[in-house]
């Protein structure tokens, strides 16, 4: 194969035999044929684009299918969906091994049985894809956060403590104790009821418009030292600043970074701010799939240096195992999410850590062949870097997107 890469000519020729048998199952599929005005080119049972005697459903010339559009659209909507995600066969011979039978999947297909199963990429794109849509709703839902207490809701409470309810939840506790603390609940209503008499909506919104409004500030004398000489030397360099619930920064050293770099950050965090963080909330749900998509290469490559010494094993087959490998990961994680909603979210994680590892360590033994302990270590030691790569990622997408937050 000279003159072309090893890698494209394998990924290509696996997307066409692919494409090859959607297009044979789709001929093969009954259809209400409609009368057109758009008449073949070529006489019946040759083909309409190379003018083959065809023999089957597929042009053995040219590839084209010995199909006709002309159809009612639902039709046309099924072929496409089962292109995607072949909804007719393929996707169900597919997961039972990708989820059940660490390695059986990849192995098979890197020894050539590749027409039953859903491509590599394909799989991994439709696994990723559900993973993200299922993981940001979710999140979207959980970013709403609760209403705040309203007056009635003050007054209840203060009901419900005045009535003794809340007694059994401090039983256990020494009666002067409980005294105490019933005593500093009974004054924290009375101040959150005052507070919220006091105040207005307008005020309060005005109020914290002017602690955003501060804190914007504050993060500019910081990270533009020359436009603020006289504020930035007033700061302490050590000083964490706190841009959005969980982000800290500080400005130790930042007179090293470009000046155009830190005004376009001082922006996004402004945008961050203003928006209480659904700006940067919004930036990583757009940069998260296209960071583990660029992920993947370097899985591949974790693997191919722990095994360079391998004769006949090329990148191409270990981007076939990452490919199958993280294609399981976001299935794992839709599994365990509605896992979950049942049991004990710690307990679902734990099973979710274990498989997977199992999962990498099956994948040792299977399609690489190594021993029992070699394929522990590998799967240790492969377990550790990926943490490593995963944790800088996850900076890299934080960062990314208070660059691009607007």
């Amino acid at each position: 194969m000279s003159g072309s890469d090893v890698v494209s000519d394998a990924v290509v020729g696996g997307a066409a035999a692919g494409e090859l048998e959607d297009a044979i199952r789709s001929s093969r599929r009954r259809k209400s044929d409609r009368f057109s005005v758009f008449t073949p080119p070529t006489p019946a049972g040759t083909c309409s684009n190379c003018a083959t005697e065809l023999s089957g459903p597929v042009c053995h010339s040219c590839g084209q299918a010995s199909d006709t559009f002309h159809r009612p659209v639902w039709d046309l909507l099924l072929d496409i969906l089962d292109g995607l995600f072949g909804l007719e066969g393929r996707l169900w011979r597919t997961l039972p091994p990708l989820m059940f039978q660490p390695g059986k999947l990849t192995t098979n297909y890197l020894t050539g049985v590749r027409a039953r199963y859903v491509m590599p990429f394909r799989l991994y794109l439709t696994a990723s894809v559900l993973f993200f849509l299922a993981f940001f709703a979710v999140n979207e839902g959980l970013n709403t956060g609760p209403e705040p207490a309203a007056s009635s809701d003050v007054a209840e409470a203060r009901e419900a403590l005045e009535t003794g309810d809340l007694e059994a939840g401090l039983a256990m506790m020494p009666e002067e104790a409980r005294n105490e603390v019933i005593r500093q609940v009974e004054r924290g209503l009375d101040e959150a009821e005052n507070a919220e008499s006091a105040e207005t909506p307008e005020a309060r919104e005005l109020r914290q418009q002017a602690e955003r409004n501060e804190l914007k500030q504050r993060i500019r004398y910081g990270l533009l030292p020359e436009y603020y000489p006289r504020e930035a030397a007033a700061l302490d360099p050590d000083e964490t600043v706190e841009i959005s619930e969980g982000m800290v920064m500080n400005f130790d050293g930042i007179e090293e970074v470009p000046l155009s770099f830190r005004l376009r950050l001082a922006d996004g965090i402004d945008a961050v701010i203003d928006s209480q963080g659904q700006a940067l909330w919004v930036a990583m749900k757009t940069w998260a799939p296209r960071l583990m998509f660029g992920l993947l290469p370097i899985y591949a490559l974790l693997l191919a240096v722990t095994h360079f010494y391998k004769r006949g094993l090329y990148f191409y087959d270990h981007l076939v195992v990452t490919l199958h490998f993280h294609a399981f990961l976001f299935f794992m994680f839709i599994v365990v999410g509605v896992v979950s909603l049942v049991i004990d979210s710690a307990l679902a994680f734990l099973v979710f850590f274990l498989w997977s590892n199992y999962y990498l360590y099956r994948l040792h033994r299977t399609v690489y062949a190594h021993g029992r302990f070699s394929s522990f270590l590998r799967t240790v030691f492969m377990d550790f870097l990926y943490m490593i790569v995963l944790s800088f990622g996850v900076l890299v997408l934080v960062f990314v997107g208070l660059f691009t937050a607007s």
